[in-house]
């Protein structure tokens, strides 16, 4: 390759790192934690309270209980199964969707509906990950950061490529620690490349998938875009109520004939369309284990469970058989086993926490090299700061909201969790981003790096004081605790290298500056 040509690409390379690398470690870091999204929701409500999944008379006797307290709610709403099922139900309030949510506890027996505190800790992390808590134009931006991740990773292969097998395991000083970084940013971007390239694409295609189809399908189908979409994207169009009301068959007969349709098929959720009109229609959506793109629905209607069409493997349209594989493996979930497998879930999480290394090394990287090449830097100083505020803000903050969680849940302000869990996240990252650029680099790192690992260790011993540490035999308690105690091991196995690059070979000139009005003062490295 000509010289030229591979310093485009280094170029490349470093400045697509640089833009989009602090919106993938976030991405990252609490995709890490949303592996165990189905355990969180667990976790998160106190012992005691989680109930026992409900059979079919106790899903259908929940969807009558949302009924009687909304007689609305049956036009378009999903039922969850699970520890504690769930209804979720549209409403249309002045042209803007609202969408309600109720759970079998929130019902006493009488019927009579009394909502009880919650927490959306799993929702926030979910939320940070694929939108970085950004409402409404946060997918968007993920979806564009996907692209430049991807024409990130690409660069990084050309470069790499032809050097690879003298490189992969040259984890060595030789002489020069900065050198044993940048083999260890590079040993961990080639090992994870195909993980990477996964989460590029897969991310682009559901991140960018509502901007291009609004931009491109307006140009191809004009006014008969949004038939276009739906027939495109869902399983079945949604049904116009007839106004005639007749008796629905009921869950129980649904489930009965998903499962004849497709025996073994585990249910995720139920999603009911005009639920009591004579076009009432119902998709019963869930996966069949052993393919990857596992996705299912047996759609038939509401009246007497006539079955209507089926998606399923070796039985969809073109558009679902590309859709439901980008869907699995973006989130991991095709390991077989309830929720993906727990082996291939770790394997995700390992592999996203390397990735947060990745990312960060990278922008610590290019700060040095640039005030390396070019003398003191402004943009170099800038940098650093910002990618020290926003990834110790971002881990410190995710470990608050958990120990929060558990505190006000218990306490007589209960009712406040939302509020202290998200919080907390936002006051942490502001403290972080505050000390980043009032404090000298090196100063900041030795502070908030073993304080974000201690407070991982912190979140999971608060919650065994508080709730007994018995409660860790429970699988979903326990693994989420593993989870967090897994993380603070490697902030402090992170912690030590840090430690030792400073006694083999000092602080870099960058580390050692007090304010960034200071930069010019940096002394050119020997």
């Amino acid at each position: 390759m000509r010289a030229e040509t591979l310093r485009r690409h280094i170029d490349l390379h470093a400045w697509v790192g640089i833009v989009s690398g602090l919106a993938l470690f976030v991405a990252f870091f609490a995709g890490a934690l949303n592996m165990f999204h189905h355990e969180l929701h667990h976790w998160q409500e106190p012992r005691g309270q989680q109930a026992t999944p409900a059979d079919h008379a106790g899903l259908q006797t929940l969807l009558d209980k949302v009924l009687q307290a909304d007689p609305h709610a049956g036009t378009w709403l999903y039922m969850i199964p699970g520890d504690e099922p769930t209804v979720i139900w549209h409403e249309r309030v002045d042209g803007q969707d609202i969408w309600h949510t109720s759970y079998a506890g929130d019902f006493a027996s009488n019927g009579e509906y009394q909502e009880r505190t919650r927490s959306s800790l799993a929702e926030f992390v979910n939320e940070l990950h694929y939108e970085l808590a950004i409402p409404k134009v946060g997918l968007w931006l993920m979806g564009l950061i996907s692209v430049l991740y991807g024409a990130a990773l690409i660069g990084g292969l050309i470069i790499h490529w032809p050097k690879m097998k003298r490189e992969l395991f040259a984890l060595k000083h030789q002489g020069n620690v900065r050198r044993y970084w940048k083999n260890l940013h590079n040993l961990v971007g080639v090992i994870s490349f195909p993980f990477h390239l996964i989460f590029a694409v897969t991310g682009a295609a559901m991140g960018c998938l509502a901007l291009l189809t609004v931009v491109l399908g307006a140009l191809v189908f004009g006014p008969q875009l949004q038939g276009a979409i739906t027939s495109a994207t869902e399983a079945w169009p949604a049904p116009e109520a007839s106004g005639e009301t007749v008796a629905m068959a009921g869950i129980g007969r649904y489930l009965a004939r998903a499962e004849q349709a497709l025996p073994g098929m585990r249910v995720d959720w139920i999603e009911l369309q005009q639920y009591g009109d004579k076009n009432a229609t119902v998709d019963v959506a869930g996966s069949v284990r052993g393919y990857v793109a596992h996705h299912a629905h047996v759609v038939m209607k509401g009246s007497d469970a006539e079955q209507l069409t089926i998606t399923a493997p070796g039985a969809r349209p073109f558009n679902h058989a590309v859709l439901s594989p980008i869907y699995s493996l973006h989130f991991g979930d095709y390991g077989g086993g309830d929720y993906g497998g727990l082996f291939l879930r770790v394997i995700y999480f390992v592999l996203a926490l390397l990735g947060c290394l990745l990312f960060f090394s990278g922008n610590v990287m290019w700060a040095e090299r640039r005030t390396d090449r070019h003398g003191p830097s402004r943009s170099a100083a800038f940098m650093l700061r910002l990618t020290l505020g926003v990834t110790y803000g971002v881990m410190a903050g995710l470990a608050v909201s958990f120990i929060a969680n558990k505190v006000v849940m218990h306490s007589p302000w209960a009712s406040a969790v939302v509020m202290a869990e998200k919080g907390g996240f936002v006051s942490l990252l502001l403290a972080a981003l505050l000390c980043a650029f009032r404090f000298t680099p090196l100063g900041v790192t030795r502070v908030w790096l073993p304080l974000s690992a201690l407070l991982y260790l912190l979140a999971p011993l608060v919650q065994g004081v508080i709730e007994g540490f018995t409660s860790w035999a429970d699988p979903d308690i326990g693994l989420v605790s593993g989870a967090l105690l897994a993380v603070a091991a490697s902030l402090f196995a992170v912690d030590r290298l840090r430690a030792r690059r400073l006694r083999r070979a000092g602080a870099h000139p960058l580390w050692e500056v007090r304010r960034q009005r200071r930069i010019a003062t940096i002394a050119e490295p020997v």
